[in-house]
C-alpha cells in the first residue's frame, strides 16, 4: 500500500498521519450491497473507505466496518456535508446524525461536498473547526473545488488537507494538481476509471497486456504513483474488488506514464451537475 503523509503535523501532536492512497468508494451502494461490498473491501485490505451523506449508505457503511472486524484505529473514514447543509448550525447537526448512522465517535475527513456560494465559506470552515476541536472529525477537506476558492479556502483555514476531485485518463487535472501540490494538499480522485471508459482505451488495453494485468490496475496504478494523488475505486463485485486492490506489485516505466498523461488531454468530464462551479481550465 502507498500513502500520503499529511506534512502538517499540528493537528497530530507531531505524530505522522498517513493517509492509504487508495480508497473504497461506496457511491451508488445501498442496503446489503453496501454492507456487504464495505465488508470485502476490508478483508481485502482496503484501510480508506469513503462515503457521505447524500449517498443515503452511511448505516450500511457503518455496519461493514463493524462485520470486518478490522479495528477502527486501522481504518482512514471520509463522510462529506452536502450543499444545502453547510450552515454552521447544519454542519453541526448533520455530522453527529452521519456518526451516529456509522456507529463511530469520529471519522478521520470530513469534507465539504460541492461548494454553495450561498452560504460564507468562512461561517462553514469556522463550524467544520469546532468539530476538529471537539473530536468528532480529525481533518477538514472539500470536493470539486476549482482553484481559486481551493485558495479562498485554504487561506480561511489550514487544517484542509485535501479537494477531492473527478479525475481519470480521460480529464486531465494538471492546473488543480498544481494548486493542491503548492499548498501541501493532497488530490482525491474519484471516478478513476472515467466510469469505466478509460478500459475500453486501447493503448489502456495496450499497457495492461504488457504487464499482464487488468486495464483497471493500470490506470490506479498511474494515480495513485503521482505525487500528492490518491484514488477511490468503487466495485460491489468481490473479484472486482480483490483486483482493484492488488496494484502495488509492478511498476509502470516511464513510457507508459507518459502514454497514460497525453489520453487525459481529451478533457472528457463526467459529473458536470447543473450546480457545479466554474471548473478549471489548462489553456
Amino acid at each position: 500500500m502507498k500513502y500520503w503523509t499529511i506534512p502538517n503535523r499540528e493537528h497530530t501532536q507531531n505524530q505522522a498521519v498517513q493517509i492509504p492512497k487508495l480508497g473504497f468508494g461506496t457511491y451508488g451502494l445501498l442496503r446489503q450491497t453496501a454492507v456487504s461490498a464495505v465488508e470485502e473491501a476490508l478483508k481485502t485490505g482496503f484501510r480508506h473507505i469513503d462515503t457521505a451523506q447524500i449517498y443515503q449508505n452511511e448505516k450500511e457503511v457503518g455496519e461493514g466496518i463493524k462485520l470486518s472486524k478490522v479495528p477502527r484505529e486501522e481504518i482512514f473514514l471520509v463522510t462529506k456535508v452536502w450543499r444545502d447543509s453547510l450552515q454552521p448550525e447544519k454542519v453541526i447537526q448533520t455530522t453527529k446524525e452521519s456518526l451516529l448512522r456509522l456507529s463511530v465517535d469520529y471519522v478521520d475527513l470530513l469534507l465539504i461536498h460541492w461548494p454553495n456560494s450561498e452560504v460564507p465559506l468562512e461561517e462553514t470552515l469556522s463550524a467544520m473547526e469546532s468539530l476538529v476541536e471537539e473530536g468528532k472529525t480529525r481533518f477538514i477537506g472539500v470536493s470539486n473545488f476549482p482553484s481559486v476558492t481551493l485558495k479562498e479556502a485554504k487561506n480561511i483555514c489550514p487544517l484542509i488537507i485535501t479537494n477531492q476531485v473527478e479525475y481519470h485518463t480521460l480529464l486531465s487535472q494538471d492546473k488543480i494538481l498544481k494548486t493542491l501540490r503548492e499548498l501541501g494538499m493532497l488530490l482525491t480522485a474519484y471516478s478513476p476509471l472515467a466510469r469505466g471508459a478509460a478500459l475500453q482505451l486501447q493503448q489502456v488495453r495496450h499497457i495492461a497486456e504488457k504487464h499482464k494485468k487488468h486495464p483497471e490496475q493500470i490506470v490506479l496504478k498511474w494515480l495513485v504513483d503521482q505525487e500528492n494523488v490518491a484514488a477511490i475505486v468503487k466495485s460491489q463485485n468481490s473479484k472486482r474488488i480483490q483486483i482493484n486492490f492488488d496494484i502495488f506489485h509492478f511498476e509502470l516505466d516511464p513510457e507508459d506514464r507518459k502514454t497514460l498523461h497525453a489520453l487525459s488531454r481529451n478533457q472528457r468530464r463526467l459529473i458536470h451537475p447543473p450546480f457545479a462551479p466554474q471548473w478549471d481550465r489548462i489553456d
